[in-house]
């Protein structure tokens, strides 16, 4: 028994920080008073990576809600070295009156409300006892809430960008950034042939063209920050008022990139592409389409992203889910 005492003593002496930064207990209360509590915090001396007793969120049978998501997981309890503008899934039940009541355990915590511009901030620096304090909001019932609050708010400017109708944005900026919504992924590409070969990226590097890709017509918010993904040979070029040139360039139009023939510019905050010869056609072709691969597929966004939609093709109506299409029939055509 003792031996086991000592275990338990050594693993938690191992796995517990000793300079926590920031430690917040996240209480929800609806206008049913149905209630749920979160716990995130931060810590120098962990990891960017699930650590310290997290959580996963239980959504079943759930009337209110509050977690955070990381790599795809749902978590109601997280611990990370750094919680910097993390964003909440807040979801709600069959009342419209929300209430976060939020406990600071260490340092200063600031809840931001991006619809209503609001912050809620707690302080626990150099005070004795429970520091506390609730912000009272409207939200839609029966329904996840998942670009409206931050946690850990450090009051970062956000930078949009909106998905089209099938979900695809083309992207780039000045500065790295991150995303700060949940939801989508971001895509570098390759040209081969007549196809670009998509591979998934975790930030934006400045001066670099990204693909986003979410839930169609859908805005994402990206915030300054980097990441660790190399980006290699990326095809897609950052846009800055592009104008005609000589070379071949191609711009996204719905799921794919098509060949540009006008002569107007192109705003500053796009990724385009110049095609080359090589391992490719020539003379260039119409259209390059985007070919994502089995461990980045589109299909490892959330199911909820991928929208049907109907369009029209040389008289004929086919509907589009995803990369694929389909006759009225149901039939797969391509």
């Amino acid at each position: 028994m003792s031996s086991l005492l000592m275990f338990v003593a050594v693993t938690l002496f191992a796995a517990t920080p000793t300079t926590w930064t920031n430690v917040v207990t996240l209480k929800l209360t609806d206008g049913n008073n149905d209630t749920y509590t979160s716990r995130f915090g931060e810590a120098t001396e962990l990891t960017d990576a699930p650590s310290w007793g997290a959580g996963v969120a239980n959504l079943e049978g759930a009337t209110v809600r509050a977690y955070t998501v990381l790599n795809g997981e749902k978590y109601e309890k997280l611990f990370l070295n750094d919680m910097t503008n993390t964003l909440l899934e807040v979801k709600t039940y069959n009342s419209t009156s929300l209430t976060f009541k939020m406990t600071a355990n260490y340092g200063v915590i600031t809840l931001y409300d991006m619809q209503e511009d609001r912050t809620l901030t707690v302080d626990k620096a150099g005070v004795e006892g429970l520091i506390e304090d609730t912000y009272t909001c409207t939200v839609p019932v029966n329904t996840t809430v998942k670009n409206r609050f931050y946690i850990f708010y450090n009051g970062a400017t956000f930078y949009p960008v909106t998905t089209n109708a099938y979900g695809y944005a083309s992207f780039s900026y000045t500065e790295d950034l991150k995303l700060a919504s949940a939801g989508a992924k971001l895509y570098t590409g390759t040209i081969s042939g007549e196809a670009l070969d998509m591979t998934e990226v975790d930030y934006v590097k400045a001066g670099e063209g990204v693909i986003v890709k979410g839930a169609a017509n859908t805005t994402y918010n990206l915030v300054a920050g980097t990441g660790s993904s190399v980006y290699g040979a990326n095809a897609l070029i950052a846009s800055a008022n592009w104008t005609a040139a000589t070379e071949d360039a191609y711009f996204l139009v719905g799921n794919e990139f098509k060949k540009y023939t006008g002569t107007e510019a192109v705003p500053a905050g796009k990724a385009y592409l110049i095609y080359t010869t090589t391992g490719g056609a020539n003379p260039a072709p119409a259209r390059i389409v985007m070919r994502f691969n089995t461990t980045t597929s589109v299909e490892n966004v959330e199911t909820e992203a991928v929208q049907p939609v109907k369009f029209i093709e040389n008289g004929e109506i086919f509907i589009r889910r995803g990369n694929e299409v389909y006759n009225l029939q149901g039939q797969l055509v391509k």
